[in-house]
Formats: structure tokens, C-alpha cells, sequence
């Protein structure tokens, strides 16, 4: 991910007289958009590999806003009021991750086979010599231990670097992508050996949302889960930046030849996010003190000079079992917003 997703909240933030634009995306999810490209080439072939699956959770995001007013200083725009929200998903282990990512591809396969498809061996997929020099990453990438260094995470969040951790479906390991999300050449050279489609499936999962409509609402206090277990621990009553997304993007690619002018290759690609709101954890100010104390300094000098600057500071801390629930819910939307496009 390149963008920050919690640009919205700075909005509550902002001190200067400004007015901001709805950044949520709410109003677009509504629809329910999708993009595609020669989705009648998986409509017309009833066998298909399956060459990768994988779930992206962004684990922290930051965002930065500046608001400037005409009504001091003349016109010269030299006032200005900055403020930078930085938030931090925390409390969802590894198992969970990997148990949210597991569940999510069981889905996608049941989709596919409901829509009459038939998915082929993959050990036959990888047997193939073109398959077999693909390059791959083990699962989860990067580690979790290290997604989860403090000091790591602490350092790229101030550079306000989304982080994020990618998970394969258990036994699976996740090929190489290039910067653009591009598969290598190998994948399709071997699905037109083959001459059987290759699909991939892709989806990023972000923890905060600050918007005020949503597709779905989990009550996750009142709510009957897991198969009839109630787990409930927590109000479920609002709280601030707490939302779960599958954000825009999340595409199936497929690859049936080795491209040019004329080739079928294609995908479906989610044009809207999928947001499902409810409180699964709670919210803590981690904004520390040498930072707070620059923010008090920065409003003292503002007076004066007519600028000023803020950053705070967010950690979501989540239930393990709601944030599944509440991801597992996107992500089962996101599959069949896709799938109803061919």
C-alpha cells in the first residue's frame, strides 16, 4: 500500500477553519463498484488453477493535513494548522491472521465451484517446469516478529509508512510480485502451456475507518458467533477509527496466454472498499510525552507566528476473535463482489 487510509480522521483534528472533503469512501462503497478487464475469458472456461491467494493486513498508517485561512494576514495564505494522525493495530496474533486468511480462500473456492467451476490440482501446477523457476516468498511475508518490532514499527510510522503483513493460505507460499502488483511472466507462460486459466486472488485488509456509513455493522457483544459460541467481551458501542475495510483494489487476476495485442488475459478488480464497522477493541492514546510537549510548544508559537502543528497518536488494541469476525465478513463481501462480475 502507498496511501494512507485514515486521512479522514485528521479532520476531527485540524484547528484551523478548513472543510474536508468525505475521504471515507462510504458513499462509493454503497455501489458496490467493480472494474474489469476480458472477464468473459473466465466466464467461458469452466477449469481454472489456482496460482496464488493472499491477504495483506495493514498493521499501522499514518496521514498527514494542512488547513490554511485566508482570514489573517491578508491573502498571503501563511497561516496554517497541520496535524498528523498516526494509528496502530495491536492484540491479533499470527494464528489469526493466518486463520482469517485460511478461511477467506475457502471461501473464494467454494464461489468459484458454486459458479459450476472446477478447480485442478495444484500439484500438477507445480509440476511445471515454467512453475517450478517462479520465484516465491514464505508465508507470512515479512515475518511476523518483525512486522510486530516495536522499535521497527515505531521507526516507519513516524516516516509515516503504511506497514503491513502478507499471508498465504496454510501450506501455500506467496510468489513474487514486482512494486506494481505485477506477476511474473512465468505465470502466464505456464497457464498457456496448459491452456487451463491461472487465477490469483489479492485483498488488503486495513483496521481503521473513519467514516460514518458502512456496508455492514457488527454488534460483536450482541451477536451469536463462531458457530452459535457467544464470545463477548467488550461494548459494542462506537469508538473512534475502529472499522474494518478490504480496500479498493483487491482484484482477481487471471492469465490464460503470454500476452500481446490480442491476448485474453484479465481481471475484476474492486473499484469500492468493503466496510464493516463495529468497535472490536479499544482505542489508546499512545501518544507520547516528548510529543505532546512538542504539540503544547507548537501551540504557543502558533499564536505568534500563525502556524501551528499536531501529531497524535492511536493504537487500536483489538479483541483477536472480533477482529476476525469483523475481517472475515469483508472479505467473504469482497469475494462475492468479484465473482458476480463474470
Amino acid at each position: 500500500m502507498k496511501k494512507g487510509f485514515v486521512a479522514i480522521a485528521l479532520l476531527g483534528l485540524m484547528s484551523g477553519c478548513a472543510s474536508m472533503a468525505d475521504l471515507s469512501g462510504a458513499k462509493a462503497s454503497e455501489r458496490g463498484r467493480v472494474d474489469s478487464k476480458n472477464a468473459q475469458t473466465l466466464a467461458e472456461k469452466k477449469e481454472v488453477y489456482i496460482g496464488d491467494f493472499r491477504v495483506t493486513f495493514v498493521i499501522q498508517d499514518a496521514s498527514t493535513a494542512t488547513a490554511k485561512s485566508p482570514m489573517m494576514r491578508g491573502a498571503d495564505m501563511s497561516d496554517y494548522a497541520k496535524s498528523t494522525l498516526r494509528a496502530r493495530l495491536s492484540g491479533v496474533p499470527e494464528a489469526h491472521f493466518q486463520a482469517i486468511t485460511d478461511r477467506a480462500f475457502e471461501d473464494f473456492k467454494q464461489g468459484l465451484q458454486a459458479k459450476g467451476y472446477r478447480i485442478l490440482s495444484r500439484d500438477h501446477l507445480a509440476s511445471q517446469s515454467s512453475w517450478t523457476r517462479l520465484s516465491s516468498q514464505a508465508s507470512p511475508n515479512p515475518p511476523y516478529d518483525k512486522v510486530l518490532n516495536n522499535e521497527s514499527l515505531m521507526s516507519d510510522l513516524f516516516g509515516g509508512r503504511p506497514h503491513d503483513i502478507s499471508f498465504a493460505p496454510r501450506g501455500m507460499s506467496l510468489l513474487k510480485i514486482d512494486a506494481g502488483g505485477q506477476y511474473q511472466g512465468g505465470v502466464a507462460k505456464t497457464a498457456d502451456k496448459l491452456g487451463k486459466p491461472i487465477v490469483n486472488a489479492h485483498y488488503t485488509v486495513h483496521f481503521a475507518y473513519f467514516g460514518s456509513e458502512t456496508d455492514y455493522t457488527v454488534d460483536y457483544l450482541n451477536s451469536d458467533v463462531w458457530e452459535g459460541e457467544r464470545k463477548a467481551t467488550l461494548s459494542a458501542q462506537s469508538s473512534m477509527g475502529q472499522g474494518i475495510q478490504v480496500v479498493p483494489g483487491g482484484a482477481i487476476v487471471f492469465m490464460v496466454d503470454q500476452g500481446g495485442t490480442f491476448s485474453k488475459n484479465g481481471f475484476i478488480a474492486l473499484e469500492d472498499p468493503v466496510v464493516v464497522g463495529g468497535a472490536y477493541g479499544r482505542n489508546e492514546d499512545s501518544t507520547s510525552g516528548a510529543q505532546k510537549t512538542a504539540n503544547a510548544v507548537s501551540s504557543v508559537l502558533g499564536f505568534f507566528s500563525g502556524s501551528s502543528s499536531k501529531t497524535k497518536e492511536i493504537s487500536v488494541v483489538a479483541n483477536p476473535d472480533h477482529y476476525q469476525i469483523g475481517a472475515l465478513k469483508a472479505l467473504t463481501e469482497a469475494n462475492a463482489r468479484l465473482l458476480r462480475a463474470f
